[in-house]
């Protein structure tokens, strides 16, 4: 877990992604999980109590992607598990923001960056521009749900 991400950001959603919701890894954010439990929500796709398993991992990166409205890449690698993340997120039609270093780095950030709904920032800023202008399709979602919430 990025600790200052889901401590700013809290009470949202954290993940035990890549084990089940009884267990914690790594096992130095335990305390970070178990806080955010009690303030926000802690999200697995596995059984409570699934060990961390190579094969865990990419499938926790394509379920952040279908559960958030946005992937940020910051930095990344050639076989980084944001790779996954990224792709998997245009697959399932949310936008992907990539750092123009990541982009200048690594050859599947530069075949992404031509894909509908990805874009392409440097620093902070351009990040929050894009967030911002993603933020009326939120809104439409949101009050879709509580117009169906009634």
């Amino acid at each position: 877990m990025h600790q200052l991400v889901d401590i700013t950001h809290a009470p949202e959603p954290s993940w035990a992604g890549w084990v089940g919701q009884r267990r914690v890894y790594p096992a130095a954010n335990r305390n970070l999980q178990e806080r955010i439990a009690c303030e926000g929500l802690v999200l697995s796709q596995f059984w409570p109590d699934a060990p961390a398993i190579k094969k865990s991992f990419p499938l926790h990166n394509a379920t952040m992607s279908g559960y958030g409205r946005a992937t940020i890449v910051v930095e990344a690698g050639e076989t980084s598990g944001a790779r996954i993340q990224a792709r998997v997120g245009v697959e399932h039609g949310r936008a992907v923001i990539l750092n123009e270093c990541v982009v200048r780095a690594n050859a599947w950030a530069r075949a992404l960056q031509r894909r509908p709904g990805v874009y392409v920032v440097c620093g902070v800023d351009e990040v929050l521009d894009v967030v911002v202008a993603l933020r009326p399709d939120l809104d439409d979602v949101l009050n879709g749900v509580l117009a169906i919430a009634g």
